[in-house]
């Protein structure tokens, strides 16, 4: 009897500890989802923060027409509508920031709230801060408008994203393509308008959509 008795303790005392390091182990992998799951909603919060096709990934640094140094996420949380351009563009240039004045002036003041207009220089040889505020006031160019520019590094890489081909010309000029880019708040393209006096139904539809 002794015997037996011995036997059965072993045996519920063996069970005992299975059943314990059972128990554990679900604690340990109920720890390890609950953990792995925060980490995922965490990153879910950084992607929707700045998409990865945002330009504003791009860390290089602009100069103002007024002499500001910044980066590109500056314009975060507002409706950028920007353009590559360079001031001493007599034909394609000027006519694609007519194009974006008449963006500004068929949206309202309070949609204008939400939005800047960015014209960055593929000239960074000339266009400094003295001849981007020079070209503003040929253009009457308000306060909604910033002009940037920076090294020529920097230069190609926006154009390189942008999808803007540029081709500087033994004259000092520049071949390049003619678009107007519709940013949205994290500074991801919702929309480009291509040519010059185009219609601007479906530009005018994709700024409104991002309209808070």
């Amino acid at each position: 009897m002794c015997k037996i008795k011995n036997t059965v303790m072993k045996i519920s005392f063996a069970l005992i500890i299975i059943l314990s390091a059972i128990l554990i182990s679900c604690n340990k992998n109920t720890e390890t989802k609950a953990r792995s799951c925060c980490s995922k909603e965490k990153t879910s919060e950084v992607l929707k923060e700045i998409s990865g096709e945002s330009v504003y990934n791009l860390t290089s640094t602009w100069t103002t027409q007024k002499k500001e140094n910044l980066k590109l996420d500056h314009f975060k949380d507002k409706i950028a509508i920007a353009a590559m351009v360079f001031t001493h563009c007599e034909s394609a240039c000027p006519r694609i920031i007519a194009d974006m004045q008449r963006i500004e002036s068929s949206l309202t003041e309070k949609e204008l709230e939400q939005i800047t207009f960015l014209l960055i220089s593929m000239d960074p040889e000339r266009d400094t801060p003295a001849r981007l505020t020079e070209f503003a006031g040929e253009h009457k160019l308000n306060a909604n408008w910033t002009l940037i520019c920076s090294s020529l590094d920097a230069t190609m890489e926006i154009a390189n994203v942008l999808g803007v081909k540029v081709k500087k010309l033994e004259n000092g000029g520049f071949d390049h393509s003619n678009i107007i880019h519709v940013f949205d708040q994290q500074g991801v393209i919702v929309h480009q308008q291509n040519g010059f006096e185009v219609e601007q139904d479906e530009t005018l539809k994709a700024i409104r959509n991002l309209l808070k």
